[in-house]
């Protein structure tokens, strides 16, 4: 049984050395987090952190990968604005039909991607844990809409405009939200990562699913007067 007794020894040691060399890793990215009035955010300790560790979590911190231009199309080309707000954007707000408090909608704010940024397809994909309410959601009802603002770029700030005003442009998705088909994961992953790279360092266990809306109806507000329904085949049509 000494030998039970050893290996029962080894454990418990491991197991502290591994908690403290995270408890010290938590610890400066505490530190790294700290807003300095006056100061801009201290980036060289973040760089810093992630060269001494390379750790899963440092490496979510890498820069996401934006469209390189904010130049948005013109009014009258509302299917292409729509899809250009898409493009341009890392995040935006998922509702869907709640199953715990008893089918009242319930929103959360999401990272997305519709392609890599050179290949836009309009279509958002999502990595979701399968702990996330949405996942659990859609197993009942998978009907769902996805609202994103042009005011997530520059462009509206520039201009002085709220996000509630009509010219800073906002467009709605209808549809439904769907796991992707085998032969289509690895484009959406891809999709996914190149635009939020810390995707795929995120800890495998949360049992992340790849999925994408399978868009039915396309709501979009870009100027003063009444929104613009955009026929789902002129959505998929427009060329950035």
């Amino acid at each position: 049984m000494k030998w039970l007794t050893v290996l029962s020894a080894i454990t418990v040691l491991f197991t502290i050395a591994s908690r403290a060399t995270a408890t010290e890793r938590y610890g400066r990215y505490l530190k790294s987090r700290v807003f300095q009035h006056g100061k801009s955010y201290p980036e060289e300790k973040a760089n810093k952190i992630r060269e001494d560790d390379k750790s899963p979590h440092d490496l979510t911190w890498r820069k996401f990968e934006f469209v390189p231009t904010y130049h948005p199309p013109r009014r009258n080309e509302t299917a292409k604005t729509a899809r250009y707000i898409v493009h341009n954007s890392l995040w935006g707000s998922v509702s869907t039909i709640s199953q715990s408090l008893d089918g009242a909608p319930f929103s959360m704010v999401t990272s997305f991607s519709d392609g890599t940024v050179d290949n836009s397809t309009g279509i958002p994909y999502f990595y979701l844990s399968a702990f996330d309410p949405v996942v659990h959601n859609i197993k009942s009802n998978n009907l769902a809409s996805f609202s994103i603002s042009e005011a997530q770029s520059d462009y509206c700030k520039e201009h002085g405009w709220d996000p509630e005003l009509p010219l800073c442009a906002r467009v709605t998705l209808n549809g439904k939200l769907l796991h992707v088909p085998r032969d289509e994961l690895k484009f959406a992953q891809n999709a996914l990562f190149s635009r939020h790279p810390g995707m795929k360092y995120w800890p495998k266990f949360h049992g992340w699913q790849t999925l994408k809306l399978n868009i039915t109806r396309v709501w979009l507000l870009d100027h003063y007067g009444a929104a613009n329904i955009i026929p789902v085949e002129d959505y998929f049509k427009a060329n950035l």
